[in-house]
């Protein structure tokens, strides 16, 4: 029988995963929900969706319809009201990143979802690019040796964030700066025992402060990271999207190069080498889809668990705290608080 789904905010995230459930085998759409009226027609006239699929409220949505899981991609700051509501009925949810954005509300999600047995997935994606899994085969397969430091710099340019992201304070940290310190834990294997981070906006800049972000990272065995996202840069108007990314790992025997899509692995005494990152099987949303489906279907746990986000989470709070208060933070300090 086919997985039952409703998904919940209808705006260019939301629209993406209807589309990404509607061409997946075993998953059946059985509404989507938006409080905007307006975005939920804009939303039901360009898939489409019948009208009797179209919902304002989810609590409404849930009563007419059967459902096993509720994709949540409502904006960053609305996302605990509708994972709690679904939580609380057992189902399962996916919820875009960012998770919340208090560690203590991800905390609170993740307990009710193990009260309830129901699944709980975060779509952090970035951990899943083919660039990424790469670097993490050949950090696992010893062909850098133990990695000690690893740089990582984001430039994008302002007009290419979404409004409900240019509202919020450090931005560069909830839009891009979550997806990397995600990808780099889950690449490296590691938990961050250290952060030290300042938020700001450049002279020039026109967003809430914290458009701009640079953070120093500690992780276990002693690998170090130096992180540094901007939304505020200008040039890259013709890179894809708007930006660039660049990542070092910095190991024993090699250094591997990741720059956008490509990577070049420069091994001690050898000449560089350019890395395959293989062929593109299938997108990273149908890859945390099937972790769902196989969650509900054989009580696998999810790779990109809730209680697996909670070291994101923590890592992110760790950011905010020390850029407020101009100091080291821990961020396994911060979930032993919060538990």
């Amino acid at each position: 029988m086919a997985i039952r789904i409703v998904v919940v905010g209808m705006g260019p995230r939301g629209q993406d995963w209807w589309r990404e459930v509607q061409t997946a085998p075993g998953y059946e759409l059985v509404a989507c929900v938006d409080i905007d009226q307006a975005a939920l027609k804009q939303a039901s006239s360009q898939l489409p969706i019948p009208s009797r699929q179209c919902f304002t409220d989810l609590g409404e949505a849930l009563e007419q319809n059967s459902c096993d899981a509720v994709i949540v991609a409502t904006s960053a700051a609305s996302h605990v009201e509708p994972c709690e509501l679904a939580l609380a009925r057992g189902l399962a949810v996916m919820v875009e990143k960012p998770f919340t954005l208090r560690l203590r509300e991800a905390v609170k999600l993740v307990n009710l979802a193990e009260e309830k047995g129901a699944p709980l997935i975060v779509a952090q994606n970035y951990r899943y690019m083919r660039s990424f899994r790469t670097a993490r085969r050949l950090i696992d397969t010893g062909a850098l040796g133990p990695v000690g430091m690893v740089v990582c710099q984001y430039y994008r340019v302002p007009h290419a964030m979404a409004a409900s992201l240019r509202s919020l304070a450090n931005s560069a940290l909830w839009g891009a700066g979550i997806h990397h310190l995600d990808a780099l834990r889950y690449i490296l294997k590691k938990r961050v025992t250290r952060v030290l981070a300042e938020a700001f906006t450049l002279p020039w800049g026109q967003l809430p402060n914290g458009g701009s972000l640079q953070v120093m990272l500690s992780f276990e065995d002693e690998t170090r990271a130096l992180y540094s996202a901007t939304y505020e840069s200008s040039g890259h108007e013709f890179f894809e999207g708007g930006q660039e990314f660049y990542v070092r790992f910095v190991g024993e025997r090699a250094t591997l190069h990741v720059f956008q899509r490509w990577l070049m692995l420069c091994g001690t005494g050898k000449l560089p080498r350019p890395v395959r990152r293989g062929p593109r099987k299938v997108t990273e949303e149908r890859i945390l889809l099937d972790q769902l489906g196989r969650a509900l279907v054989a009580g696998e746990e999810p790779d990109s668990s809730g209680r697996d986000n909670l070291q994101t989470m923590a890592v992110v709070e760790a950011c905010l705290r020390s850029a407020a208060e101009r100091t080291w933070v821990n961020p396994q300090e911060l979930l032993d608080e919060s538990e």
